[in-house]
């Protein structure tokens, strides 16, 4: 079976309005991180976090549409001779579980959506509630739609915003938002993404291959009272490497949704640790890099998986990636884990495994 690969990108964050902007923001590390309108309800200090500067403030629906509207143009613009209605949108969105979520997302964010585009959506378009595993599930429903046939390409967008008063402050009752009171937390971030996704064919174009896809449930979620011990996490990661045919000390880098919690930066390591038993060259030769962007971004939810894949892309395009190989791995607080080995041709990959 040909390989599931990703041909454009689009994004709009607060470090930028489209995708080349927001990916030279982040290879040269430049922060959308700073001060907010909000206080904490502790300290009464303003809160830090990422928002974008939209040209209408807005709250709501409208909100999320402007976000993720622009990045799906993005994406619809590098479609070649493939008309905008034809491609099926499919798109990663808050957790029904969400404190205070925004209110008709469900039934309205396609319509709103289609107003700013300008056109009817294809009737394969649906939206996947369940925060950052949204996009992963829209990846495995894209990944049904090319090679049945139903769809030459697919948009896979993700959206989200912690940027409401009623969600920030239940987020920090539960002390999971970074305050003046509390480091273990995230800066609360926005943002929408989105990445075209086809079929590989023959050619030597210059696009990402999604080599293997991973999925996984995680009982002790960060809310729970179970020993973290990361089994889903690793059992994602099995499964993505062994769909891949690669080990994973062939793996330069991974790209991750770290927020700053201490409860992810743990399950990274206890993954890690499981998978990273190569021996070293020399004392300095350390397991493979983890990227963050979510360091930049401020925690962008749903939106999350189309910004690694578009990250992941433009470090292999521009000649910054470590190694050919790379790793995304990501998990929601209801305990989705979902990893995927991205890189360059099958044949290619076959080689070095």
């Amino acid at each position: 079976m040909s390989d599931l690969v990703v041909l454009g990108c689009g994004m709009v964050t607060a470090i930028g309005y489209n995708a080349p902007a927001t990916l030279a923001a982040l290879r040269a590390g430049v922060s959308g991180v700073q001060v907010l309108h909000w206080d904490d309800i502790e300290s009464g200090e303003p809160l830090r976090g990422a928002r974008v500067s939209l040209p209408h403030w807005s709250n709501g629906v409208d909100k999320l549409a402007d976000l993720v509207a622009p990045a799906i143009h993005e994406c619809l613009q590098q479609a070649g001779d493939t008309p905008p209605e034809a491609i099926p949108l499919l798109i990663g969105v808050a957790h029904h579980a969400r404190p205070f979520r925004t209110q008709q997302l469900d039934e309205t964010l396609l319509d709103q959506i289609q107003r700013r585009l300008g056109q009817h959506h294809h009737p394969e378009s649906a939206l996947f509630p369940f925060d950052e595993a949204g996009s992963v599930h829209a990846l495995i429903a894209a990944q049904r739609l090319l090679f049945d046939g139903r769809a030459k390409l697919v948009v896979v967008a993700g959206v989200d915003s912690f940027l409401y008063q009623a969600t920030l402050d239940d987020y920090i009752a539960r002390r999971r938002v970074m305050t003046p009171g509390n480091s273990n937390g995230f800066f609360p971030g926005e943002a929408g993404s989105a990445v075209l996704l086809g079929k590989s064919g023959p050619g030597e174009r210059d696009e990402l291959h999604i080599l293997g896809i991973g999925v996984a449930r995680e009982e002790a979620t960060i809310d729970g009272t179970k020993p973290l011990r990361a089994r889903g996490l690793t059992e994602a990661i099995k499964q993505a490497l062994r769909t891949a045919g690669v080990a994973f000390n062939d793996i330069g880098y991974r790209l991750t949704d770290l927020t700053g919690e201490h409860y992810k930066f743990k399950e990274a390591a206890f993954a890690a640790g499981r998978f990273d038993t190569a021996p070293r060259r020399s004392p300095n030769d350390g397991p493979s890099e983890l990227w963050h962007p979510i360091e930049y971004l401020g925690a962008i939810g749903a939106a999350i998986l189309p910004c690694l894949l578009a990250q992941a892309m433009h470090a292999a395009q521009h000649g910054y990636a470590p190694t050919p190989l790379a790793l995304c791995h990501l998990g929601s607080d209801e305990g989705e884990r979902a990893a995927l080995v991205v890189g360059p041709k099958r044949l290619a990959v076959r080689g070095t495994a």
